[in-house]
C-alpha cells in the first residue's frame, strides 16, 4: 500500500513539474529590417490609418486592437509615414489575412484547455498560424500597393522549443504585433528600394 502511495505522489510530483506554459515566437522568410534601414522623409506623409482583418476569405471583426496598435506604432518606425487621424496627406491601408484560420482556433483551444493552459512538458509540438500582410498607400494623386508578405506566429506547448536566437512571447497578441511589426518594416522599405514609395 505504501508502495503504491510512493508511487502515486511521485507521479504527481513528476506530472507537476513537466508542465511548461505555452510561448510564441515569429519565422518569416523575409530578411527583418531595422528602422534606421528605411531612408526617412524631411516631411513625412501624413496618413489616416485603416485595417482590415480577414480570416480566410472573410472580413473578421472582434475586439482585439492588435492590427491598428500593431500597424500604427510600426508605421511610425519608418521614419516616411506619419499616422494622423485626419489624414492630411491621404490613407495607408494595411490587411491582416490569416491564411489558414483552423490554425489559430487549435492553438487557442488548446491553451484555455487542461491546466488552464498549461500542457505536459513530455508531449511537444508547435501550433503554426500564417499570416499576409499588405499594404496600400493612396496620396491625392497616386495609389500605390505592394503584394502581400508572409509572417508565421508559433505557439509552442510542451517540450518543444523555439529556434535558438528567436524571442520568444508569453502573449500571443505580441507575437502577433511583432509579426505585423516585422511585415510592414520590410514592405516599407522594399517599397522604397522599387522606388514606390511616394516621398513628398
Amino acid at each position: 500500500m505504501k508502495a503504491k502511495l510512493l508511487l502515486t505522489c511521485a507521479a504527481l510530483i513528476g506530472l507537476a513539474g513537466c508542465t511548461t506554459p505555452p510561448t510564441a515566437y515569429v519565422t518569416h522568410q523575409f530578411a527583418t529590417i531595422e528602422p534606421q534601414q528605411i531612408v526617412a522623409a524631411q516631411e513625412p506623409l501624413r496618413l489616416q490609418v485603416v485595417t482590415r482583418r480577414y480570416r480566410g476569405e472573410e472580413l473578421y471583426n472582434d475586439a482585439s486592437p492588435w492590427v491598428y496598435t500593431g500597424a500604427v506604432a510600426a508605421l511610425k518606425k519608418t521614419g516616411v509615414i506619419q499616422p494622423s487621424p485626419q489624414g492630411e496627406d491621404g490613407k495607408v491601408l494595411v490587411v491582416v489575412k490569416e491564411v489558414d484560420s483552423t490554425a489559430g482556433d487549435t492553438a487557442r483551444g488548446i491553451a484555455h484547455g487542461v491546466l488552464g493552459g498549461l500542457t505536459l512538458g513530455a508531449i511537444g509540438f508547435t501550433a503554426k498560424g500564417e499570416y499576409d500582410v499588405s499594404l496600400q498607400i493612396t496620396t491625392k494623386d497616386k495609389v500605390v500597393a505592394h503584394p502581400p508578405v508572409r509572417v508565421d506566429v508559433n505557439i509552442r506547448f510542451g517540450s518543444d522549443s523555439a529556434p535558438p536566437g528567436l524571442q520568444t512571447y508569453r502573449d500571443n497578441n505580441d507575437a502577433l504585433k511583432q509579426a505585423l511589426s516585422d511585415a510592414i518594416l520590410w514592405t516599407v522599405w522594399d517599397m522604397q528600394k522599387q522606388g514606390l514609395m511616394p516621398l513628398q
